[in-house]
């Protein structure tokens, strides 16, 4: 057997010993099947990349974590997203007494807003909100961190509610949250 051959086994006895176990694992925290499809794709993918590189004795360990992870940060892309669909609607929101064009003029003020954004704020909080591209897929384009895109979506939002004249609502992180997330460092 040649050296690509064994490598190749040995990723698809772990993908078999694994993939069924990580699919479950994530679906206890997130209850929609084709997304724990997806993160554990996702994981093994990233696994095939730096397999050569990881302790084969730590390796199914790394394979939770990074599911684990994902989930954590499917999560929170999530609640980003249905704070910004939120808020998009408290603006956009018409009121009985209020008529259409006071909403249209509400819908002007936050395209005035985009517009007058910087680039790069103004292409990452287009891509990510109205071409539905993963902040990943951001990142990668951009050649910076999730956590950049991140800066620039939060910045973005926090002009519009600037100009709204809008306070952001806190979440409290639950005490297990805080203590389950474990950061992975690429």
């Amino acid at each position: 057997m040649t050296e690509f051959t064994n490598y190749k086994y040995g990723f698809e006895q772990l993908y078999k010993a694994n993939y069924a176990r990580l699919y479950y694992y994530a679906f206890q925290f997130i209850s929609d099947a084709e997304t724990c499809k997806d993160i554990v794709n996702d994981v093994f993918e990233k696994t095939w990349n730096l397999y050569e590189s990881l302790q084969q004795e730590t390796i199914t360990a790394y394979l939770y974590a990074n599911v684990r992870n994902k989930c954590i940060d499917h999560l929170r892309h999530s609640l980003v997203k249905e704070q910004y669909a939120d808020f998009y609607k408290a603006v956009t929101q018409e009121e009985a007494d209020n008529d259409f064009s006071e909403r249209e003029e509400r819908i002007a003020r936050i395209e005035k807003v985009i517009e007058e954004l910087t680039d790069p704020t103004k292409t990452i909080l287009k891509e990510c909100y109205y071409e539905n591209k993963k902040y990943q897929e951001v990142a990668d384009e951009f050649g910076i961190s999730i956590n950049g895109v991140k800066k620039h979506i939060m910045k973005a939002l926090r002009l519009i509610r600037e100009e709204f004249g809008i306070k952001k609502k806190s979440r409290e992180v639950p005490e297990n949250e805080v203590k389950t997330y474990i950061p992975y460092k690429e």
